[in-house]
């Protein structure tokens, strides 16, 4: 089913896009600089979702206005430790993989954040546990605890190894329900990664029964599977995302009715917030060029993912992470005005 695949750029598109981008960071206002690098690699996300989707009006945004600059498919927890190698600049990653680097927790640390900063958060990242309605009646599944409960041949299926979502999975199932993927497969569950486009299609057309994933707060992929099959979205217990809270610094998001047509009352799911991180050996007014592009042409960026006109100066600095100097002065001025 093609229905909700998306169209990926021609191999020739992309390098004119690079190439473009070269010559329009000739005349911007702050290349050139000796200490400054001569490009700079922009790390997205899967393909299909909203992190990939930005990956290109940022670097158009970047290139206009600071350095050439390139966008690659990347995943939250992986962004962290290829922008610590230098093998990207700077990335789209998750408030709450900062705060599991710092949790004590041995299995994250690995999450080396020796050279990784965060430049900016920039709007709340939203977990949704989708579910096919007809097997939400059939079992009386109103939660995500009491869908965990259930010893059915449930077909479950959430993004790839060392994305946003599939660490947000293992986190909520492990810390929240003390349960994991291989328990869960002792139930009877198939459990499966794919992206997003293909998950959907699945979902859809009936090959697959829950879907787990983060996202925005405005996510037209579910709107589209809307379209096709009713769905529900799980609440999550408050004693869970407590827990997760104290543990992760993450925290509660209530999905209002109004956009999806499947809710009809106030859900509460995990909430965090999407953030861009940066080397942290990146000079310092590289980092305030870098914030006040991203500030100032955010419409464009908003027009291809609305979530993204949320940057604020009063959110983009939330306290107890490690911070990039540059941002912290270009944000503080900004306030100050």
């Amino acid at each position: 089913m093609n229905m909700i695949r998306l169209i990926v750029p021609s191999v020739l598109a992309c390098l004119l896009l690079f190439c473009n981008a070269a010559i329009a960071a000739e005349s911007s206002d702050g290349g050139g600089k000796p200490d400054w690098p001569v490009h700079l690699k922009m790390l997205t996300g899967p393909k299909g979702g909203q992190w990939f989707t930005m990956g290109e009006p940022i670097a158009e945004v970047l290139s206009r206005h600071v350095l050439p600059t390139t966008s690659r498919q990347g995943g939250g927890l992986s962004n962290i430790g290829d922008v610590g190698r230098k093998v990207g600049d700077m990335g789209f990653s998750l408030a709450c993989f900062l705060g599991a680097a710092s949790s004590g927790e041995e299995q994250y640390k690995n999450n080396d954040l020796q050279n990784v900063t965060l430049m900016a958060t920039i709007y709340p990242q939203v977990f949704y546990f989708l579910l096919r309605k007809d097997i939400a009646d059939k079992y009386g599944i109103t939660s995500v605890e009491s869908l965990l409960r259930q010893n059915i041949p449930l077909r479950f299926a959430s993004l790839k190894p060392s994305t946003a979502s599939e660490f947000m999975v293992s986190m909520l199932l492990k810390y929240g329900y003390g349960t994991n993927f291989g328990q869960l497969r002792k139930q009877g569950w198939t459990v499966s990664f794919n992206d997003y486009a293909e998950t959907a299609d699945n979902l859809v057309s009936g090959n697959l029964d829950c879907f787990a994933y983060t996202a925005g707060t405005v996510v037209p992929l579910i709107k589209k599977m809307e379209e096709y099959t009713d769905v529900v979205i799980l609440p999550i217990e408050a004693k869970v995302l407590d827990t997760l809270s104290a543990k992760f610094k993450t925290g509660t998001y209530i999905i209002q009715p109004g956009f999806y047509k499947s809710v009809t009352t106030p859900i509460p799911t995990l909430g965090d917030s999407t953030c861009i991180i940066i080397r942290g050996d990146l000079p310092d007014d590289l980092v305030s060029a870098v914030n006040k592009a991203l500030w100032e042409d955010r419409d464009r960026i908003a027009r291809e993912i609305k979530d993204f006109g949320g940057l604020s100066p009063d959110t983009a600095l939330p306290v107890g992470l490690p911070t990039h100097p540059g941002s912290v002065k270009f944000w503080d001025t900004l306030r100050a005005k």
